[in-house]
């Protein structure tokens, strides 16, 4: 059985600048979330990943795609969300920092394929079922650290 991880999009109140996360395991950004756990599901599994990581209270309104990691035997749930309370955390168990981006000037070093699908949702495209294929280097470098 895959692994399923609830993730969010959460912008800004004009919708130009989304929140992303330092990764204190891998120094690279994120999209807030994280591992689906036991009967929890992908969108419960995002807005208390959304907490824990940024400590803003988000909501995860509008599935944006599931995504098909098959080298890792990974499914990822990717909503989309806006802040409805809380307050920003500085340095949390899991991340060293939270930063909002404009939409196009987001940071070099990221996730594989959050990129693409962040742009999946600036062009209107909701509800994808996608499969991503990761290059060799990115699998081996991702088995290493799992490894740590």
């Amino acid at each position: 059985m895959a692994t399923q991880g609830g993730f969010t999009i959460i912008l800004n109140e004009n919708n130009n600048r989304i929140l992303l996360v330092k990764r204190k395991d891998i120094p690279i950004w994120d999209l807030p979330g994280g591992k689906v756990g036991i009967e929890e599901t992908p969108t419960a599994c995002a807005v208390r990943e959304a907490i824990e990581e940024t400590g803003y209270i988000t909501n995860a309104y509008k599935k944006i795609g599931e995504y098909n990691r098959i080298q890792f035997n990974d499914i990822q749930h990717i909503f989309l969300g806006k802040v409805i309370g809380g307050q920003e955390i500085e340095n949390g168990d899991e991340t060293s920092k939270v930063k909002w981006f404009k939409l196009n000037k987001l940071p070099f070093f990221m996730v594989p394929h959050r990129k693409e699908q962040i742009k999946d949702y600036t062009s209107g495209n909701y509800n994808l079922i996608k499969t991503l294929k990761d290059s060799n280097l990115i699998i081996k470098v991702m088995r290493i650290l799992k490894k740590h």
